[in-house]
């Protein structure tokens, strides 16, 4: 009787959501989570040059920091200077209890266990003149704000969580995330707490070579995610 309740009570949460989140399963139900958008703009690579990266001669890096500021350092195999754009970019919060209120609600039964199911990411606008490098996908608590610390070190409450394949330049559509072994494990536990809220970040680095194009345009992600309550 307590199983045919909670079956129930889901069956009427979640149709009144959509029916979408049904699965075939009758003892599964499938809720998406909160989706985060994330955009890498050029413009605040700091990469004072136009045209292509300027050919310059250099032994060391204060000579290429001088010609084209402090994006600049010496390419030790090419003697000449390249550039060298890092971002880190963080998500609003993801509060699941208050966005995912029939989660929230499910998994504190003692009858239903809330597992992570999986992650993706839509690339929904890539005006990129380049191919971005595989990134790196952080979760951290709220009270993390920031990926690094003042010695470039990950702040020790983030946690890796995967990583994404290079995207080609002016490239659309959907990638999976490479979870790490640990990756689904910490995100369960996320979702098995939903009065948690917690950050995405995004870290990733790319170098321009001399004569390459100076990078232009921006790429914005959008990151979904699903998580399963079963019914033991």
């Amino acid at each position: 009787m307590r199983k045919l309740t909670i079956i129930l009570f889901l069956l009427s949460t979640v149709l009144t959501a959509s029916c979408d989140f049904i699965s075939s399963d009758v003892t599964d139900f499938n809720f998406i989570l909160p989706e985060k958008e994330f955009t890498v703009n050029t413009s605040d690579f700091n990469i004072a040059a136009s045209g292509n990266i300027p050919e310059v001669a250099c032994t060391e890096d204060l000579t290429c920091s001088e010609a084209g500021g402090e994006a600049f350092s010496c390419d030790v195999a090419s003697s000449k200077c390249k550039a060298t754009a890092e971002y880190v970019l963080r998500s609003d919060l993801v509060n699941l209890k208050e966005e995912v209120e029939e989660l929230a609600v499910v998994g504190s039964n003692d009858h239903v266990t809330v597992t992570f199911k999986y992650i993706q990411m839509e690339v929904i606008k890539n005006t990129l003149n380049f191919s971005l490098p595989p990134l790196e996908i952080y979760v951290a608590p709220q009270s993390v704000t920031t990926l690094y610390g003042i010695e470039g070190i990950v702040n020790s409450e983030a946690e890796l969580i995967g990583t994404l394949d290079s995207i080609p330049a002016s490239t659309m559509g959907v990638y999976d995330i490479n979870l790490t072994t640990e990756g689904e494990n910490i995100l369960t536990e996320y979702c098995q707490d939903p009065s948690v809220p917690f950050y995405f970040f995004i870290g990733g680095q790319v170098v321009f070579l001399a004569g390459d194009p100076v990078p232009a345009g921006e790429l914005t992600v959008r990151v979904h995610s699903m998580a399963t309550a079963r019914i033991e």
